[in-house]
């Protein structure tokens, strides 16, 4: 009887150290150092860039994280296109960039691209935090491996005319440049527009030769490529918001400890809080030397509510074709 008393006692101390043992190899593998491959794709000094290295700055503030950020800053790697082949792959961890990107992952992403989809740039943050927008994403990472987290709306895109926009009878016919995005084409026709597709380093020749009439983005893109010197008529629509993401490995997040994405996501979140502010303050100034420079600002569209309406009705036609999930567009606008 003693000697099997003393065979359970050794076993259950067997059992008590391989748990133990267990529990340490997790830990010690938790506490790893691991480096995160970063990339953000556009040019150094833009504002993606600079967001990269503000990630970069949050994340060291917390050593105690072992998480090390290598940014690969500029266009190295290539397209934000194949940089997210990169990404999937695993051999880039992380990539901030613009949220159209995900379109292609999945169909009922598509409507994130159409012109009045969201009313307000508080409409489009409570989607990202809504179960449709979630659920997708979920739905995406474990189909593909790339997980898309912490979107963050930025400026408003902006139309840049070479006669004024006041009124939808202004866009009737309007040749409007499109970039290779059916969603986009598919919004500038519901405007009643004509669009035409021009390679985006092709734009000013093609608004200085009236190849196209208006051409549409947010205005820090825009006074890079001098748009407003051979389109002056600047108009504030609030039709599109541009947005960004972040995509990140899904094998590689799992890997991290529910600490490290905690960390993370914190960082994340207070780099989008940065770059929202800093994409505010920088619109207006850029805006402001656009105005210097001989542009005519209009700061509201009154025939607004009028566009949206055309946009909705051309968009859930769309739908009934069968382009996403039925009910998309209703449960998009339903959110508060």
């Amino acid at each position: 009887m003693k000697r099997m008393l003393v065979m359970v006692l050794i076993a259950l101390a067997m059992i008590s150290g391989l748990f133990a043992a267990g529990s340490a190899e997790q830990k010690t593998q938790a506490q790893q150092e691991k480096t995160i491959t970063l990339a953000t794709g556009d040019a150094i000094g833009t504002l993606r860039n600079r967001a990269g290295e503000y990630f970069k700055a949050e994340l060291e503030k917390h050593p105690e994280l072992n998480l090390k950020v290598n940014h690969v800053q500029g266009a190295v790697l290539g397209t934000a296109n194949q940089i997210l082949d990169q990404v999937v792959e695993g051999s880039v961890h992380l990539f901030g960039n613009d949220i159209a990107w995900i379109v292609p992952y999945d169909a009922d992403f598509q409507p994130i691209s159409f012109g009045f989809m969201y009313r307000d740039v508080d409409h489009m943050n409570a989607y990202f935090k809504s179960s449709t927008f979630l659920d997708l994403a979920d739905k995406v990472a474990s189909s593909s491996g790339l997980r898309i987290i912490a979107p963050v709306p930025m400026a408003s895109r902006m139309f840049f005319s070479v006669k004024p926009l006041n009124t939808v009878a202004d866009f009737k016919g309007l040749k409007v440049r499109a970039p290779g995005l059916e969603m986009f084409v598919k919004s500038y026709e519901a405007y009643g527009a004509s669009p035409t597709t021009v390679a985006w380093n092709e734009i000013f020749l093609a608004l200085k030769t009236k190849l196209v009439e208006a051409a549409h983005g947010p205005v820090a893109d825009v006074i890079a490529n001098k748009w407003h010197l051979a389109a002056p008529y600047i108009t504030r629509t609030e039709d599109m918001y541009a947005a960004n993401a972040w995509y990140v490995n899904e094998a590689f997040w799992d890997g991290l400890s529910t600490e490290q994405r905690k960390g993370i996501e914190e960082a994340l979140d207070a780099t989008n809080a940065w770059s929202f502010n800093e994409s505010k303050v920088s619109e207006q100034s850029l805006i402001d030397q656009m105005v210097a420079e001989g542009a005519v600002y209009n700061t509201s569209f009154a025939d607004r509510e009028k566009l949206r309406t055309q946009a909705i009705e051309a968009v859930k036609k769309l739908e009934a074709s069968g382009k996403w999930s039925l009910g998309l567009v209703d449960r998009i606008q339903a959110i508060k």
